[in-house]
């Protein structure tokens, strides 16, 4: 604060300003009760200026200079606007009365002075800032926000004159939520004091005033921004319902209303109240920006985007608009435009920590992780407890598959507020990330808790049912059958009861189809994929999986020696693998294993005689692994070669073949059946002595190589 204004402001504080406190009786003991309430200064010897709502309900009022201890009785109304927020008081005694300038000349960004009593102290001076002032010109809007107690406060230029009276308005709502909202400050300009000045006639006593409609009013929006600022805000409305039948003409009612509908998530009712609102005063900034929330939050982001382009044609410098047109944009998908807005705000407002979620929210879509990340810190450091905020910043780290981290920010939910971390599934959350880590033991556990916190979650079940799939396939890799599957059937049990909850979830099928497939259970494991596929006829997934079901099935008929009915089995799924390459032709992994299946039929028709049509298929299982290494060249799998390597085995194309045999040995070097199909096919061609070397290079890796199925 400049040297000038200091020195205004402690004259004032001497001469003028006054703080009002409330005198009423103490129900229990009958004791008088003193009650600092709010600010007011003199405008005449015996006039204090004031806004009706800090004293609208008061039993009874002084006004005090704090300074000298000196105390000024009210003894009644002389004057008040109803509509402004504002009265004058007629004292017993006398005070030096402040000079009113001309508002009219006040400027945007202009530096002025708030000299009151916020927080019911001794008295302060408050450097503010003009942001914007209403085409109305009902209103002076402060870009700082007015603690308790400052309303009523002298707004004070650097000539020591009066050029308005603070006071705070309704709520500015954030489109991000998160308890992204705070009162909005605003001064009511020295020219609206002064036609009321030139309206002062006989003094109304106190109680008699207080009985006026309009006055009452401010008595229960008094109440219900008590109740808001608690965040009570169904009983909050109740207030300012009565409010509005007693003045429907109260602005400020209908802006609070709006406020408590948005925290309630009734957005419909939030704009209507807004429409009011602004029907009453169309230069109100906060309507338009709460209007915009509650649009953003109906999903009519182009609406509120509009909205909030109205509020900055009034008020370029309100950082909250800024932050909701941030908001819009990312819904939008206008991520560029949305970061600028963001810059606005934090530009206005560093503190703002809606804008830097927002804003990460944006960089993160446009893959910025780095900075990302870096605002939701920033967020953190400003909002240390905020549970919401490592919410966002843990599932930003599960996508970026930063799964520690993303645990220890779940972690750290937990312990801030357990009861948001059950609202915001975090258990579910953390679950997910130890199932990434393959700890899936520690993620089942948190799975069972968001089941019993939740046990009508279809999801909680079909996530708890993929942990138990992974466990059990991590429990056959080690050779534990017998564990294995017990964690299979308890997969299946999970699923089971997702589907329950959800039977048209196509997913939930598909899921159980692969835990009877693991289980060995393939009949069962097709009807489930023959679901999958009734509720999602174009997923090229459930044929694919079902023709692995299938194949699966024949295979376990052509071990048993049962070669004509693997064969029906084969070539369903031939039909299957090619009804999901018409669905997805860039399906790469789904024409190596059409092209396997191919050859497998290929051998059966070999071993039959019927070379002809086996060459066929064997050229066409060529193809199809030429396709899967086309559309892989950058990452081919040993898988491709080695389906072709055999089909050109089988069709006498040795040379080619053993190429093929020796990609798949550079890529899996510990593979046996690499080393000893290459083997046969070196034997075919003549080379016996690297035959036998491979030969004997697959029975060291695997001694009985030469009697597994591939």
């Amino acid at each position: 604060m400049t040297e000038n204004l200091r020195k205004i402001a402690e004259k004032a504080l001497t001469d003028s300003v006054v703080r009002l406190v409330w005198q009423k009786t103490d129900e229990e003991t009958g004791e008088p009760l003193i009650w600092p309430r709010a600010s007011g200064f003199f405008v005449a010897p015996n006039l204090i200026a004031t806004n009706i709502h800090c004293v609208t309900g008061a039993p009874s009022v002084f006004a005090e200079i704090v300074s000298t201890k000196t105390e000024f009785p009210v003894e009644g109304v002389a004057a008040f606007d109803a509509e402004n927020d504002l009265v004058i008081l007629k004292v017993a005694g006398e005070g030096i009365p402040l000079s009113l300038d001309d508002s009219n000349t006040v400027k945007v960004g202009e530096t002025v002075c708030a000299v009151g009593h916020p927080r019911a102290k001794e008295g302060e001076a408050t450097q503010v800032t003009i942001s914007g002032i209403q085409k109305s010109g009902k209103r002076l809007e402060i870009k700082e926000e007015f603690d308790a107690g400052h309303s009523g406060s002298a707004i004070l230029n650097d000539s020591g004159k009066v050029i308005g009276v603070s006071v705070a308005s309704g709520m500015a709502v954030s489109a991000l939520g998160g308890g992204g909202w705070g009162c909005a400050s605003y001064a009511i300009p020295a020219t609206t004091l002064v036609d009321l000045l030139a309206n002062v006639v006989e003094v109304e006593p106190f109680t008699e005033w207080q009985k006026r409609p309009q006055i009452r009013a401010y008595t229960e929006i008094r109440k219900g921004q008590t109740e808001l600022e608690h965040g009570k805000y169904r009983e909050s409305i109740a207030y300012f319902d009565a409010a509005l039948e007693l003045n429907p003409n109260l602005g400020d009612a209908y802006l609070n209303r709006a406020a408590a509908n948005l925290l309630l998530g009734d957005h419909k009712k939030a704009i209507a109240d807004c429409d009011n609102a602004l029907r009453l005063n169309p230069g109100l900034v906060l309507g338009y920006i709460s209007r915009a929330a509650a649009k953003f939050f109906l999903g009519e982001a182009k609406d509120a985007l509009e909205d909030c382009n109205a509020a900055l044609k009034l008020n370029p410098n309100y950082a909250m608009v800024y932050n909701n047109r941030a908001a819009a944009n990312v819904s939008l998908e206008h991520f560029e435009e949305a970061i600028a807005d963001c810059d606005s705000a934090l530009k206005l407002d560093p503190n703002l920590v809606q804008s830097y979620i927002c804003r990460a929210t944006a960089k993160f879509a446009l893959e910025q992780d780095e900075t990302a990340l870096a605002d939701y810190d920033t967020a953190l450091e400003l909002a240390p407890d905020s549970a919401e905020v490592y919410f966002l910043r843990a599932n930003m780290k599960l996508v970026l598959e930063d799964y520690t981290g993303a645990i220890e920010d779940y972690d750290k939910i937990i312990s801030l507020n357990p009861k948001l971390g059950v609202s915001l599934n975090v258990y579910r959350c953390r679950a997910d990330a130890k199932r990434y880590l393959h700890d899936y033991e520690s993620a089942i556990e948190d799975y069972d808790k968001a089941v019993q916190l939740d046990p009508k979650c279809d999801k909680t079940y079909n996530k708890r049912g993929i942990a138990k799939s992974d466990l059990g396939r991590s429990k056959t890799d080690e050779g534990n059958k017998v564990s294995a599957d017990k964690y299979f059937q308890a997969a299946i049990d999970d699923y089971t009861e997702a589907i329950t909850l959800d039977a048209k979830f196509a997913g939930y099928y598909s899921n159980r189809g692969r835990a009877k497939r693991d289980l060995g259970d393939y009949e069962e494991a097709i009807k489930d994929y023959d679901k999958t596929i009734q509720l999602n006829p174009k997923s090229e997934t459930a044929y694919f999986n079902r023709g692995h079901a299938k194949y699966n099935l024949g295979k376990s008929k052509a071990d048993q020696g049962n070669i004509a009915e693997a064969q029906v089995d084969y070539q369903e799924v031939v039909e299957d693998y090619t009804e999901a390459i018409k669905l997805d032709p860039e399906y790469a992994s789904v024409y190596n294993s059409r092209g396997w299946i191919k050859y497998l039929l290929g051998q059966f028709d070999h071993e039959r005689g019927d070379t002809e049509k086996a060459k066929k298929l064997f050229e066409a299982a060529v193809a199809d692994s030429d396709e899967s290494i086309r559309l892989k060249l950058d990452n081919p799998s040993p898988a491709d070669y080695h389906t072709r390597a055999a089909a050109k085995a089988a069709i006498g194309m040795y040379r080619e073949a053993i190429e093929d045999f020796n990609e798949t040995i550079l890529m899996k070097p510990d593979e046996a059946r690499y080393y000893y199909d290459r083997g046969l096919a070196k034997q075919a061609f003549g080379q016996h002595e690297a035959a036998k070397a491979d030969f004997q290079k697959a029975k060291d890796l695997d001694p009985d190589v030469e009697n597994k199925p591939f």
